[in-house]
């Protein structure tokens, strides 16, 4: 009993020294995840995009704004004449806050220091809390700023939280989340093209009368209209049960949704062209959407939080450019303008899943 229990195990030994996918995996994958929970995985944000509107530059003025100039915490984006042009900026992520000082700015500090309670606020920060992370953060460095100048606290200036005032994280991660669940169309798209030469249904397709290429486009569009059905159950639930403002245009809500479930089922094709079972193909999504989504693609930390080397690989994710799209038009409510480098960044992720797959079709045909 003794020696046949040794003998099965070590047998079992051998299978997972051969299988070297698996020991590679089981070594590789600890040090992987471990370095990039260590490196990404991080709510500490680097620094506060902030940019000034002054109607009247004056030495007072200039000085106040000159702490954040100089301070390391922050990036100076520049003056502004209007609120409504610096909100620009803020729409297309440039901005995390926006330092208003009023007309009279010199004589309402001079109040404010003579004790005048009355008087209105010299200045005023309005505040991106579209992410609540970054927005409290972008909050609290500002008002430590103001206070450190002024020698004194909120008598100084008002606050207002812009897109989610009430902080409600959850607003901030919904968008990531849809993202997260549109993204497994991929899955299902590689597995079923994948299960079909597993149960040796790929003679039917090389004796099929269409070519290949045609055979494959005429598979894809179940998968498509799949994944549109995901969408909109998944918008019912965010928007009845969870209660995510929906503050944007429908319509473009549903083209860039539509263009971003396109390049997930292109991308569940070039997947299913390179593996030969279902276990592969779910593995290597699974792996994809583990370490590289989740990680690079602003799903649960902020792009601008990540490393600089990490910013870089999060720009060639067109799932990170999905989630900066519904976050600025469902809950910031921008028009389709705003949302134009997003939608080109997934379109080309699409041609270019598009083009490689045609490209391995051709070699099999």
């Amino acid at each position: 009993m003794k020696s046949a229990f040794i003998q099965i195990m070590t047998t079992e030994f051998r299978h997972i020294i051969r299988n070297k996918g698996v020991l590679v995996l089981a070594l590789v994958a600890p040090v992987v995840a471990t370095f990039l929970s260590s490196k990404i995985l991080s709510t500490d944000i680097q620094y506060v995009k902030v940019a000034a509107v002054v109607p009247h530059h004056t030495e007072e003025s200039r000085h106040l704004i000159s702490r954040f100039e100089e301070n390391p915490v922050f990036r100076f984006k520049g003056y502004f004449d209007d609120v409504e042009e610096a909100k620009k900026l803020m729409y297309d992520n440039r901005l995390n806050a926006i330092v208003v000082l009023r007309p009279d700015y010199d004589e309402l500090v001079a109040r404010v220091k003579g004790g005048d309670r009355n008087c209105p606020s010299p200045v005023q920060i309005l505040v991106d809390a579209s992410d609540c992370v970054v927005g409290s953060s972008a909050d609290m460095y500002i008002y430590s700023t103001i206070s450190q100048e002024m020698g004194a606290g909120e008598e100084y200036f008002t606050q207002k939280m812009l897109y989610n005032p009430h902080h409600l994280s959850i607003h901030s991660f919904q968008p990531g989340i849809i993202s997260v669940i549109l993204f497994f169309i991929s899955m299902l798209t590689a597995i079923g093209l994948v299960r079909e030469k597993e149960y040796g249904a790929k003679d039917s397709i090389t004796l099929s009368p269409i070519s290949k290429r045609a055979l494959y486009a005429c598979k894809l569009p179940p998968y498509f209209v799949l994944g549109m059905l995901m969408a909109l159950m998944c918008f019912l639930s965010e928007v009845f049960l969870v209660g995510l403002p929906f503050r944007g245009s429908v319509l473009i809500v549903t083209l860039v949704t539509a263009v971003y479930v396109a390049t997930s089922v292109f991308l569940g094709l070039l997947v299913s062209l390179f593996c030969e079972n279902q276990a592969n193909a779910n593995h290597i999504l699974n792996t994809l959407n583990a370490s590289v989504i989740l990680c690079f693609g602003g799903v649960v930390v902020p792009v601008e939080n990540l490393p600089e080397w990490g910013q870089n690989v999060s720009n060639l994710i067109y799932v990170r450019w999905y989630v900066e799209a519904l976050d600025k038009l469902l809950i910031e409510g921008v028009t389709a303008t705003f949302v134009m480098k997003e939608l080109l960044m997934i379109s080309i992720s699409a041609v270019i899943f598009l083009i490689v797959s045609q490209l391995k079709i051709g070699q099999e045909e």
